[in-house]
């Protein structure tokens, strides 16, 4: 790791972002590109059921929000904390920003038409209100006691919100295997960041006296 001077971490989020916009962008139109958007989504062919299932996670607003979560914490690393919060903001707001022009640019790039829309505008104005909180909770993850294991928790507790609330459509094949493989990586992961928020509360046990 470089200095804490440098700007390394500003090519954080719109890596990530970006990243994140291109690929559900790309696996969203396998189905256009096999020819078989006229089929029920049911019908389609196991390639465009493979797309479906990744886009169905993609789509979701928690994977966006994981996206800026994880922004916050990886450009937090080895900063004092009101600078890792910081960076964790700006980060957040960054990678949702990319991850928006990503998406909606790739769209363009396949289907034509105009970049800029009223739906491009609501995305990009919900990335930088919402972002920099989401990056602030990813750089949290990094604090000593409670308050790194709950914000830790934020995105296994959304996921499964979000597949109680606002589940997939259940026209899909793959809806079914989404909810479950969410419900079970969300309830592993929340095991996990118990048990190592448990460990990290535990009290250090006192040194035994040397009896030699």
């Amino acid at each position: 790791m470089r200095s804490r001077g440098d700007g390394w971490w500003l090519a954080g989020g719109p890596l990530l972002g970006s990243a994140l916009g291109a690929v559900d962008s790309l696996v969203n139109h396998v189905p256009v590109w096999r020819g078989e958007v006229g089929l029920a989504r049911a019908e389609r062919s196991g390639w465009s059921q493979v797309a479906e299932f990744a886009s169905l996670i993609l789509d979701a607003g928690w994977a966006w929000a994981a996206a800026a979560v994880l922004a916050g914490w990886l450009v937090s690393a080895q900063a004092r904390p009101a600078v890792g919060l910081l960076r964790g903001a700006v980060a957040g707001a960054l990678a949702l920003v990319f991850a928006t022009a990503a998406y909606y640019g790739l769209d363009v790039l396949f289907d034509g038409g105009a970049w800029w829309s009223g739906t491009t505008a609501y995305w990009l104005v919900g990335s930088v209100v919402l972002g920099p909180a989401l990056g602030a909770v990813g750089a949290s993850i990094r604090r000593p006691g409670p308050a790194g294991p709950l914000a830790a928790l934020a995105v296994p507790v959304g996921a499964a919100l979000q597949m109680v609330v606002l589940p997939p459509a259940s026209e899909s094949l793959m809806a079914q295997p989404v909810r479950l493989t969410v419900w079970v990586s969300a309830a592993a992961a929340t095991v996990l960041i118990v048990r190592a928020g448990a460990r990290g509360w535990a009290p250090a046990r006192p040194a035994r006296p040397d009896r030699s």
